[in-house]
């Protein structure tokens, strides 16, 4: 008998599947009775031991689906098919949502439904709403609640009976809107209370009995350690219903490896993988096949979740294009599908929770490729699913099935490895010949075998195109949104805002930021501007902004804010871009960047705003001009070149209440003719592969997507200069061109001194500009006099961050018949030399290094000096092993020492930014002694500590403070003298 998966999809899947079934499948050619040879045999026993499989999911967290809530009909339907609906995409089986705290979380903050201890709304944020969506196109999708932050109201803190009353407060909305609640968990990635998880759990059965608790959710380096805890202690191993610890895989890597611990496989109790980065919805395919497979073969884990379902914000916020698909033109309705939500499809269409694995049928092969099998609990039916991602040649393996059903198997097969490559393709029925079923394995290739039919690709098709800009002629007056509801295209970047009555005598509806109180928070969040960002991240910047503001209350020095050309967030820091800020005691205008940290007051004045009153402010960008408004009275106008592309924002001193009203985005200059981006090609003298879930080929420099990046080859080898060439496809009048930095808060490869040269026919080039930018997140521009030419080189011969690589996010080529552009003043400086104590330096290949705290076996001190500056060395979380730190470098032989050079992190990540130090040096025989100390900016570039010429075998870096309490070091340096 054969089963039909995904019974309960949607209509339309039900009938895409019928149809294919109806036009027939193409005859398999993978199984011949006479074929190649075969390399091994795989014997599938139906009646071999094996654990339960629970399902495979998505996490939507950290303002990570904020706007698929904003797409139009029939695509964000569609979207919603292809992650949810059984037959149809994803599929996906577990849905984890973040239970909101108005503080940013990742890429954004999510709603709190209690957003004071007296206030609760069931209806804010867009996690129901999702829910529902999951639900009624999967009624059995499993649901599951964690918090990556909580409300400041609480007394005791995170761990406290406020957090056990505030979830159970959460539970009861969630049945108000229907949703059955599976599993909760505790704090993303901060640890873990045992006494909390036995009074939660005590609670649960209390107040929602049936809800399996998951412990603990907690940050990736942590290992397993929540399953020696629970060995250790009897009342927190029967709180705890399910082990879910991050990323044992690895973080945001090939995922070759994903293993767990006796101790935890011995405590009886299932094992998930709480969350798993899906990478880039393109490149994350390959990655996503071995987890699938080998967290069972390797780990003996039942399920898995992944962040994120679907990229749905902003490009210039952090991780971006970080899910199973991207889709964060809600404008237009673009979408893309990608790769990765193939190899999902591959397990989850193919087998249910509730199916048992068959250890006799899942294990790796010689071959390098891996299988797992699983029968449905009546025996009635198995799938096996062969993941081929490190098959090297072509190879042949058998499968015999014994004690399972007899017959035809249906065969599907995504070629995963190659750009463009068949994906999720129903290749036909293999029939067993003398009980055995061949199968030609190719290289990068992933296939589901399987007795069950009703699979299907989806049929959905995006609106518009990548290159589609949102219309800058924008307004919003907010009288359409519900109360308590949030504004279309606005996320929210930090605070909690929503729609309300409008305030002091105004008719009608405001948006304002309703949190008085510091939550807290996850990760990295300070007292920055609380902010909502709206708009196209690639809205060329000659346009203005203006709103009417109402600061309800504040204490001296509150203030309210009007932004621009935002080139991006990072991580909780203050939004970028140029800010009209105008409060209680004056106004000024700033310009921030957030990969170096940066805030520049530009001009100010001491004209101020009225708390309790309405006024109106405008922020006017055109060129250079940067001209602020109160109240239609010009407050003053300044001149500045660091900030030339992005979208809008508005923003309130934390953690002040606002309201805002009558938004609008004008233009007020022409935009730049720039060559059509969808007729640009590049190539590259180095190209990056895949790292840290992204690639990094030369067609990211002109795709028209921000988040994308073209990068050279990382690593001390080859080294600058590196070059990007774009070819226009014909001959063209050109006369400029644009820079856009990588917006993800790394400063690594920001390009500083370039030169630029133009051809007709690709071999001959000649020079039309060079100097030197700053190092900043902010687009560029160079300029020359109107050349035709097809093809446009920039040349990168210094980074700012002087880490020896080239990046682009966007190059775009201004042609001729549009206006002039002005070009970016250039440095007579680059940022990246080194200071003349740098001109000779100790071999990093001879030394040898040490720390006094390292935070897990993938962040040890050696990755300080590998060359590398992708790796790092990381002291152990202050909570574990505060600060200072100390990294002490072993030279191999004695220097005249001078100057010791301090690259931070390059992964846009601030956490462990050394901010104050001391360097202290030894000879082979003497003591230590301290011969510089100060402080650093904490920004992503390269430091230098100098001092007198020292005899030393031995230089340590002693990190006295660094961002978030911890420091990381990616490279380390010591200059001496000739």
């Amino acid at each position: 008998m054969r089963q039909k998966l995904g019974s309960t999809a949607a209509a339309l899947g039900t009938m895409l599947c019928c149809a294919v079934a109806l036009a027939g499948p193409a005859p398999a050619t993978d199984a011949p009775a006479q074929g190649p040879p075969v390399s091994e045999t795989v014997v599938v026993d139906g009646d071999s031991g094996g654990r339960v499989f629970d399902g495979a999911g998505a996490v939507s967290a950290g303002a990570s689906s904020r706007l698929l809530h904003d797409y139009p009909e029939p695509q964000r339907s569609e979207i919603l098919d292809y992650l949810f609906s059984p037959g149809y995409g994803a599929a996906l089986q577990i849905l984890k949502v973040e239970i909101g705290a108005d503080t940013n979380s990742t890429s954004g903050a999510e709603p709190s439904h209690m957003p004071t201890r007296e206030q609760v709304d069931c209806d804010r944020g867009y996690q129901w709403w999702l829910m529902r969506e999951a639900v009624e196109r999967n009624p059995d999708i499993k649901l599951a609640g964690l918090q990556w932050g909580a409300p400041g109201w609480f007394e005791g803190g995170f761990w406290s009976q406020d957090n056990i009353d505030y979830l159970l407060t959460w539970l009861d909305c969630a049945e108000q809107h229907g949703l059955e609640i599976d599993y909760m968990g505790g704090w993303n990635e901060s640890g873990y209370d045992e006494d909390w998880y036995v009074r939660w759990a005590a609670a649960l059965e209390e107040h929602h009995p049936g809800i399996e608790v998951l412990a603990a959710d907690d940050h990736p380096h942590a290992g397993w350690r929540v399953a020696d805890s629970m060995a250790e202690n009897p009342q927190f191993n029967d709180a705890v219903d399910i082990l879910s610890p991050h990323s044992p895989c690895g973080g945001r890597t090939e995922y070759r490896d994903c293993p767990s611990t006796e101790t935890a496989r011995d405590l009886g109790k299932p094992l998930w993988i709480g969350e798993l980065s899906s990478m880039a919805h393109d490149a994350g395919a390959a990655p996503l096949a071995r987890a699938l497979n080998r967290m069972y073969i390797d780990g003996r884990m039942t399920g898995l979740m992944t962040w994120s379902p679907i990229s749905a914000w902003y490009a210039n916020l952090p991780l971006a294009d970080t899910g199973l698909m991207v889709a964060e033109w809600p404008w237009s309705g673009f979408y893309d599908v990608g790769s990765s939500i193939w190899s999902f499809a591959h397990t989850t269409q193919f087998v249910e929770p509730g199916w048992r694995y068959l250890d006799t049928g899942s294990r790796r092969l010689e071959s390098g490729a891996s299988i797992v099998s699983l029968a449905s609990p009546s025996g009635q039916d198995w799938s096996a699913v062969v993941e081929a991602m490190d098959v090297t040649e072509p190879t042949t393996i058998a499968l015999r099935p014994q004690d399972l059903p007899a017959g035809d198997l249906h065969l599907w097969r995504s070629d995963v490895a190659a750009d463009g490559g068949e994906t999720f393709a129903d290749v036909g029925t293999l029939t067993p010949v003398d009980g055995e079923i061949r199968l030609t394995l190719e290289p990068g290739h992933l296939y589901s075998l399987t007795t069950t039919s009703g699979q299907g690709r989806g049929a959905g098709v995006p609106g518009g195109t990548v290159h589609e800009r949102m219309d800058m002629a924008f307004t919003e007056d907010f009288e359409d949104v519900r109360h308590g509801g949030l504004a279309r295209y606005f996320s929210d970047l930090s605070g909690g805002f929503q729609a309300e009555p409008c305030g002091a005598g105004r008719a009608g509806t405001c948006y304002r930021q309703i949190v008085s109180q510091a939550p807290i928070n996850w990760g990295l969040v300070g007292d920055v501007p609380l902010s909502t960002a709206f708009g196209d991240p690639r809205w060329w910047g000659d346009y203005a902004v203006s709103a009417d503001v109402l600061l309800e209350e504040s204490d001296d020095g509150g203030y309210v804010e009007l932004g621009g050309r935002l080139s991006g967030q990072s991580w909780g820091t203050a939004a970028s871009g140029y800010h009209l800020r105008v409060g209680t005691d004056g106004w000024a205008l700033v310009s921030r960047d957030h990969a170096t940290r940066l805030e520049t007051e530009l001009t100010s004045g001491p004209e101020s705003l009225d708390v309790g009153t309405w006024h109106e402010l405008e922020l006017r960008m055109a060129g250079e001009r940067l001209t602020a408004f109160l109240d239609g009275e010009r407050l003053g106008s300044v001149n500045d070149h660091g900030q030339r592309t992005g979208n809008a924002v508005l923003g309130v001193s934390a953690w002040d209440n606002a309201q805002f009203d009558d938004v609008t985005v004008r233009p007020v200059g022409p935009r730049p003719r720039f060559v059509p981006r969808d007729g640009l090609s590049a190539t590259a003298t180095t190209e990056h592969g895949f790292d840290r879930g992204w690639t990094y080929g030369a067609e990211h420099a002109v795709d028209d997507r921000p988040e994308t990046v073209w990068s050279s080859r990382f690593g001390p080898s080859p080294g600058l200069p590196q070059s990007v060439t774009v070819d226009l496809g014909s001959v063209q009048q050109v006369q400029g061109l644009t820079y856009q930095p990588r917006l993800d808060g790394n400063t690594s490869g920001m390009v500083t001194d370039h030169r630029i040269s133009v051809s007709r026919d690709g071999t001959s080039f000649t020079d039309v500009a060079e100097g030197v930018w700053d190092l900043s997140s902010s687009t560029k521009v160079a300029a020359w006099d109107r050349v035709p030419a097809r093809y446009v080189r920039l040349e990168a011969t210094a980074d700012g961050a002087c880490s020896a690589t080239a990046t682009a996010a966007e190059i775009g080529v201004v042609s001729g018949a549009g206006p002039a552009v002005t070009p970016t003043p250039s440095l007579e400086r680059s940022p990246c030399l080194p200071p003349p104590e740098m001109d000779h330096t100790v071999p990093q290949e001879e030394m040898g290094a040490e720390a006094s705290s390292v935070h897990g076996p993938n962040y040890t001190p050696d990755r300080a000096i590998d060359g590398d500056e992708t790796t790092m060395w990381h002291s152990a979380p202050g909570a574990q092993d505060p600060l200072p730190a100390t990294v002490t470098l072993d030279l191999g032989r004695e220097y005249r020492t001078q100057a010791l050079g301090y690259l931070p992190r390059q992964d846009g990540n601030q956490n462990g930014h050394v901010t104050a130090y001391e360097v202290q040096v030894r000879s082979a025989a003497g003591e230590f002694v301290t011969v510089a100390e100060g402080r650093w900016p904490g920004n992503g570039t390269v430091q230098h500590a100098t001092w007198e010429p020292t005899t030393a075998r031995y230089v340590r870096l002693v990190a006295t403070d660094g961002t978030a309490g911890v420091a990381a070091a990616a490279e380390l340096n010591v200059g001496h003298a000739p």
